[in-house]
């Protein structure tokens, strides 16, 4: 070994070196959130892959991934973080050799460009897979070059394994195998899938399961959305940072001009270096706006996914450094100062790009104080219904133990008739109305579950879907059994048959209220049957609801009414008219007032007797209603 290669093979080991001593101390200071809740939905996998081993091989947490980081996740949250750093280091690491095999100047650079593109800095923090997918990427590619054709086809065919869209490279890969004439490699682009299905075949019970399983079929736009086709280029700063944007084309330029005009295209090193470092690199990028774009793939146009290949990057702005230094060779002084500067700036830039990813976010903060108030209020004890996979984490509970915890709820028509008596729901505004699709209506309007506490943050913030964050706790439990039932009608769920006059021009709560004008003369219905609602004669029902008034009550004539049904008749009927003089004196326009009707069961007639509670609007003009509550108080209240 030159002199030469081990002094910048014990300055790439020291950087190395460094960073992983610093990212020990990173990762044992600050609790990531980086990635939201999906961090915590693959160390759920991982850890609890070794007690139920089906979830090694479950197509979303992607099976090469999870098997791989599951030894570290064994030790807890940090260390599954720790092997990403590793993971990040070893790409670092062969992202050098790379260079150096093809003949790049200034290589050991690499390093640091690599390790401080913005988005990758982050991800090596956090349980995801884009930098495991980026280290089997770059030693592939290392493989190639060095003409290790079949072990680098072996690697390839573990790529869609660790991230699904890593099938998109494989034409570009299958059209470098057949220029080169490597016939006999390409076989081998199957090895990981035939492994990881006849691993998985006994849990699957199908030798296909990674196709009939794969996760993204469809597209889920209606929850994800989809958005600008140059969504990903107008990130760049976030993606690569600006300095490294800039090194990639001015590399980029460069290549393609020395290849044409020097090289004649001739299908050399230099065919190969830009057929595959940069094409990967823009075909992976295309490919994900396109489905952004589209809406497709269960696509959300995160800008983490682009991490997965931004090493790829980071060696062609290597190119385009050299390029640069080539350019200015005759001023080595100020060319020894810019890139000094310059690698400040590219160090920096990726440290602190996404800072906030290393707190815990303000969801987590939110979920965090409901997590302890059920276990200071002992009701972990129950059956824990969750939508968000932070609340089996910070729980510290078996999110696969169905007796003591389920992702998401029974989708029938009355939830609380298909969960154990006591068990907990944990809605979450985020999870619970996209993933969950469940709307937080149809909780509050289940007489068979009580609020127990609503955990709110004190600046609001909205989530995906437009969502005002909260987590609301509910408890099933019987209506008549001495307690206080709460039945709340909120207006956020547009698939209701009264939904298209759900509008976001004013919300109490939530996201939406109800616009009443001359198009709609009675609200949606609270109703419920007399044996659902209390087992005693003259309880006591409060009826109340939210009324924003834009007009004079005058002109706007309405009322919450409350009745006792039996059949078609009405034998106890009451309505609170907000537009009499007394009460309209007390409510104040462009603001929302709340009115609150008290009332008393009759005697029962007949069981199937019902109660219900709804608006009454007998005027032209626009006005707005949000939070329609029924609360039940027995007779000894």
């Amino acid at each position: 070994m030159r002199s030469a290669h081990k002094k910048e093979l014990k300055l790439v080991l020291s950087l190395l070196a460094v960073f992983f001593l610093a990212s020990v101390v990173v990762i044992f200071n600050t609790e990531n959130s980086f990635g939201g809740g999906d961090p915590f939905s693959h160390f759920k996998m991982a850890y609890w892959g070794w007690k139920y081993p089906r979830l090694l091989f479950d197509s979303w947490g992607k099976p090469a991934y999870t098997i791989l980081v599951s030894p570290f996740a064994q030790l807890g949250m940090n260390f599954a973080r720790m092997y990403n750093v590793l993971m990040g280091l070893l790409t670092a690491f062969f992202s050098w050799k790379l260079a150096r095999e093809l003949k790049l100047n200034n290589a050991w650079i690499v390093v640091l460009l690599v390790l401080f593109t913005p988005i990758y800095f982050s991800l090596m923090f956090a349980a995801l897979t884009e930098v495991t997918f980026s280290m089997l990427l770059i030693l592939s590619l290392l493989l190639f070059f060095q003409r290790k054709y079949f072990w680098s086809a072996v690697v390839i065919s573990f790529l869609p394994l660790v991230r699904t869209e890593g099938v998109v490279l494989f034409p570009i890969f299958l059209l470098a195998f057949s220029l080169k004439k490597q016939w006999k490699a390409l076989p081998f682009f199957t090895v990981g899938f035939f492994l990881i299905s006849w691993l998985g075949r006994p849990f699957y019970h199908s030798f296909w399961w990674l196709i009939t399983d794969m996760p993204y079929k469809g597209g889920a736009a209606d929850i994800y959305g989809h958005g600008n086709l140059f969504h990903f280029i107008d990130q760049t700063g976030g993606i690569l940072g600006y300095p490294i944007a800039g090194l990639f084309c001015v590399g980029l330029v460069a290549g393609l001009w020395f290849w044409i005009r020097k090289d004649r295209f001739q299908m050399n090193q230099r065919f190969y270096f830009l057929l595959l470092i940069p094409g990967s690199y823009l075909l992976f990028l295309a490919a994900h706006s396109f489905v952004w774009w589209k809406g497709i793939g269960n696509s959300l146009g995160l800008i983490r996914v682009i991490g997965a290949v931004t090493p790829l990057a980071a060696i062609m702005a290597l190119s385009g450094f050299d390029v640069l230094a080539d350019i200015f060779s005759k001023y080595r002084k100020t060319i020894v100062a810019v890139s000094a500067l310059l690698l400040l700036w590219i160090i920096y830039a990726g440290a602190t790009t996404h800072r906030d990813g290393f707190e815990m976010s303000k969801p987590q903060q939110i979920l965090t104080r409901a997590c302890n108030y059920l276990k200071q209020n002992d009701l972990d004890k129950y059956k824990i219904y969750y939508f968000s996979s932070y609340i089996p984490y910070r729980l510290g509970i078996d999110p696969y133990d169905n007796q003591h915890s389920s992702e998401g709820i029974p989708h029938t028509q009355k939830i609380s008739n298909a969960i154990p008596e006591g068990s907990i729901i944990v809605w979450d505004a985020h999870f619970g109305p996209n993933e969950g699709r469940t709307p937080l209506d149809k909780l509050l309007g289940d007489n068979g579950l009580r609020l127990l506490n609503v955990f709110k943050p004190k600046v609001p913030f909205k989530v995906l879907g437009g969502y005002d964050y909260a987590v609301y706790i509910f408890q099933k439990g019987k209506a008549d059994r001495g307690g206080i039932l709460n039945m709340v009608l909120g207006f956020e769920n547009k698939q209701d048959d009264k939904g298209k006059f759900y509008i976001r021009k004013y919300a109490h709560s939530g996201h939406y209220s109800l616009k009443m004008d001359s198009l709609l003369q009675f609200s949606p219905v609270l109703s419920i049957s007399f044996k659902d609602l209390t087992q005693n004669n003259y309880s006591r029902i409060q009826a109340s609801v939210w009324v924003y008034p834009v007009y004079k009550l005058s002109e706007t004539p309405c009322s919450l009414v409350v009745t006792f049904q039996h059949g078609n008749v009405a034998y106890k009927y009451h309505a609170y008219d907000l537009n009499n003089p007394v009460n309209s004196r007390k409510l104040k326009l462009n603001q929302w007032n709340k009115i609150t009707v008290d009332y008393l069961i009759p005697e029962v007639r007949q069981k199937s007797g019902k109660m219900e509670v709804y608006i009454w609007n007998r005027g032209k003009k626009d006005i707005f209603f949000d939070d329609l509550k029924v609360e039940l108080f027995n007779p000894d209240k």
